[in-house]
């Protein structure tokens, strides 16, 4: 099959939304289908840009970088834009004139994302790519909302080919969109209306996303499907190799506990985990002491982050590269992996976290935590509700188990069903039925 592209997040930048979708590039062209890629041209200053990440494609993949307009420069941060050199009495990002202009705008103004001025240039572009190829199936990847404006805008030009859409999240039922005026709302609810309405098959990440759909656009079942995300077997094998010592922060005869990842203050709450911190010091400073705890990535709220520096047993890195990324989590003991409050989605890394042998302690963002599902399926640790007492208990089981060389040996197997060749064969069946 040839299949048209259209996604805006993609290497090089960093993120699991991202590297989901090489993916599901990289191994539909390993399956014999011809791939173009319509998506954005990155500021190379950015925080998330990873230079180890230009050419991450596979050679037969075409892909076309379309600039995303001026508006952009207000939603990115810059590699200098580091959280360590704000005043300590600066209680997020958000305090900066930049911050508070890019949140103003994104909340007000642009229609549906900061891609909005990249939308228009996109179809133009892909438009004559459909005129000089004869493509089978139009495949656009949220993340961001504008990926399903240029399909849509192809569809009515196009009618005769087969459009599939991904929704990473719901695009009207995201708890971090929430903050948008009445307006911006109304007419996103109205568009994705009649992107629904036009789009030949749906595809998510979750049941409760797809359900939220069908029951809020009356859609037909067998126009929505579940896909999934997965890892790279190969890449992990390359990780172990590496020496524990060449990864700041790892220390030996310590147990290693890792996060990867962004920290939404809406979505994930570290508080408990502070607090079960705080018990486990004044009840046994042993155990204490024998954890190494290690965030990487970024925090929406600074406050969140200087909670945790309190701790002597804890420390926070800035976004690393993605093949770094990858052997941090080879080589750490545990993985910390955070469920979404309130969300009918998961974490996209938890598909990484499923390559490695570390054992992952889940923390559920609230009882009906979709991650529940997924965690309770594998056998990979233990999983818990966000909370201080079951935080501490399980801190400490891990710890006397650590000291005592007996953690779990079936918690430290990688889950073969999440395999990307696995994957992506299933998403293959699903683009084209």
């Amino acid at each position: 099959m040839k299949i048209l592209v259209i996604a805006t997040q993609l290497p090089p930048y960093i993120g699991s939304g991202n590297i989901r979708a090489l993916n599901y590039i990289n191994y539909l062209s390993r399956l014999g289908h011809q791939i173009d890629v319509v998506g954005v041209q990155y500021p190379k200053d950015a925080v998330a840009y990873d230079q180890n990440l230009e050419n991450a494609f596979d050679d037969d993949v075409n892909v076309y970088r379309i600039n995303p307009g001026f508006l952009y420069r207000f939603f990115y941060r810059k590699k200098d834009d580091n959280l360590d050199n704000y005043n300590s009495n600066s209680a997020s990002i958000n305090s900066t004139i930049k911050g508070k202009i890019s949140v103003f705008i994104k909340n007000t103004i642009v229609i549906p994302d900061a891609f909005m001025l990249w939308i228009y240039p996109a179809y133009k572009f892909a438009k004559k790519l459909m005129k000089n190829r004869d493509y089978d199936i139009i495949f656009s990847i949220h993340e961001t909302p504008s990926s399903h404006l240029v399909a849509y805008l192809l569809k009515r030009k196009f009618n005769n080919i087969r459009w599939v859409g991904y929704w990473s999240d719901p695009w009207n039922g995201d708890s971090l969109r929430n903050n948008r005026t009445v307006l911006k709302k109304y007419i996103e609810e109205k568009i994705e209306n009649k992107i629904v309405r036009k789009i030949d098959k749906l595809l998510f990440t979750t049941e409760k996303t797809k359900n939220l759909y069908i029951n809020k656009y009356g859609l037909n079942e067998s126009k929505a499907s579940i896909v999934f995300r997965g890892y790279d077997k190969k890449i992990y094998i390359d990780s172990m190799r590496k020496s524990k010592e060449s990864l700041e922060g790892l220390q030996k005869n310590k147990l290693n506990i890792l996060h990867l990842g962004t920290i939404y203050h809406t979505l994930r709450d570290i508080s408990p985990l502070c607090a079960a911190l705080d018990l486990l010091k004044r009840e046994d400073i042993k155990l204490y002491n024998l954890l190494n705890i290690i965030f990487i990535g970024q925090f929406d709220n600074y406050e969140d982050q200087r909670k945790l520096q309190k701790h002597s047993n804890v420390k926070v890195f800035p976004l690393v590269p993605y093949e770094q990324a990858l052997q941090y989590t080879a080589k750490a003991d545990v993985l910390l992996l955070y469920g979404n409050k309130k969300s009918t989605q998961v974490p996209g890394k938890v598909y990484e976290y499923l390559g490695s042998s570390a054992i992952i302690l889940t923390l559920l963002g609230d009882p009906q935590d979709e991650l529940k599902n997924i965690m309770e399926n594998v056998e990979k640790g233990p999983v818990i509700l966000n909370n201080e007492k079951e935080i501490y208990l399980e801190l400490k089981k891990l710890s006397e188990a650590y000291l005592n060389n007996n953690l779990n040996k079936n918690w430290m197997k990688p889950v073969d069903k999440y395999e990307w060749e696995n994957v992506v064969k299933d998403l293959e069946m699903k683009l084209i039925n």
